[in-house]
């Protein structure tokens, strides 16, 4: 939930309280979705808190089933409390922190030419030794005016995780690359595509539309998402594109990296006009203004492309990493690791 000026409600207080507080605040995600495969050493990877105050949402309503000697969380659920929790120190608190500090920053740190290396490590929550094949989508830093190079990928015992994690599981698969982005400032004109664009996002800066994590299969169902009050940058973006399309508009989501001191998956839409695609995000606009950002800072995510995303030849309802268990799709969890280089490496053709 928001409050009116954009900034996430935070819990009343810090400690206990605090999360409890958040634990009541949050959109339950509906039984039929919920996915309990978060095991309680994940859970306070995400949440970074003590174990005594998993044990206390637990009693106070936080849902959770039994599986032999383990409990088991809904992801979503876990995710959604330490984001509300106002500890400053959950996972998803700091990822937002630092992904979108530069929203804040002068228009030009917004555009101006940057190389990042980054790496996708991925994970399976499932616990066996999940050894059939694993997909990356690939990038398309191109269609952004960008480059990458040294595109590699490892599975199994040649990931190199040195150290890393993803939500306490030890790494199964990673991809990895050297990236170059530029953003540029585009404006749209089209009346529908801007008065939609201000209608979500004012969805979500008044509460209307909650905006948390959600499972993939009520994420990759916008009518569903809608219905249950919540909003995510896939939903947004799924919801978005139907809008357009059904005007009549050439419209397509996309996936991609969303890159900074840390990095995260990130999707949106993008229309085509004055022949070329313009990047339509209120998702963005939503967590700039929550790090301070300006109204000039909305207006650029009203077509514009920021210098922080790198796009993957992926729609927003795909993942940017799959893999399967006996041929079937199984769950996946990622974390996007990325470093800022101020010297850029040698630039393969």
């Amino acid at each position: 939930m928001t409050g009116p000026t954009g900034a996430p409600a935070t819990a009343a207080g810090r400690g206990a309280a605090g999360w409890i507080d958040a634990l009541h605040r949050i959109v339950p995600t509906p039984e039929r979705y919920a996915r309990f495969d978060t095991d309680r050493h994940s859970a306070l990877a995400i949440m970074r808190c003590p174990p005594g105050v998993l044990d206390l949402l637990m009693k106070e309503g936080l849902r959770y089933r039994a599986d032999g000697d383990r409990v088991l969380f809904d992801d979503s659920d876990i995710r959604n409390v330490a984001a509300a929790s106002g500890s400053g120190g959950s996972v998803l608190e700091l990822v937002q922190r630092y992904l979108f500090r530069f929203a804040a920053a002068a228009p030009a740190e917004w555009t101006a030419e940057r190389t990042w290396a980054v790496r996708n490590l991925a994970a399976c929550p499932a616990g066996d030794p999940c050894a059939e094949p694993w997909e990356f989508a690939p990038l398309a830093a191109e269609d952004f005016g960008g480059r990458s190079w040294d595109v590699r990928t490892a599975t199994g015992a040649a990931v190199d995780a040195r150290g890393a994690g993803v939500d306490g599981l030890a790494p199964l698969a990673e991809f990895a690359a050297t990236v170059r982005t530029a953003g540029a400032v585009r404006r749209v004109r089209d009346r529908l595509v801007r008065d939609a664009f201000h209608e979500s996002l004012d969805e979500m800066r008044s509460g209307r539309m909650a905006y948390q994590a959600m499972p993939p299969a009520l994420r990759n169902d916008p009518a569903a998402a809608r219905a249950n009050g919540t909003a995510n940058c896939i939903s947004v973006s799924l919801h978005l594109e139907r809008v357009f399309t059904d005007a009549g508009l050439e419209a397509r989501t996309r996936k991609g990296y969303l890159m900074g001191l840390l990095g995260s998956d990130h999707s949106w839409v993008e229309i085509r006009e004055d022949g070329r695609w313009k990047v339509v995000d209120p998702v963005f606009a939503l967590l700039g203004l929550r790090q301070g950002a300006s109204q000039e800072f909305v207006e650029f995510c009203l077509g514009s492309v920021p210098n922080r995303l790198v796009p993957c030849a992926c729609p927003a309802d795909l993942e940017t990493v799959r893999h399967t268990h006996r041929r079937t799709p199984a769950p996946t969890r990622n974390v996007v690791l990325v470093t800022p280089l101020k010297e850029v490496p040698h630039e393969r053709p």
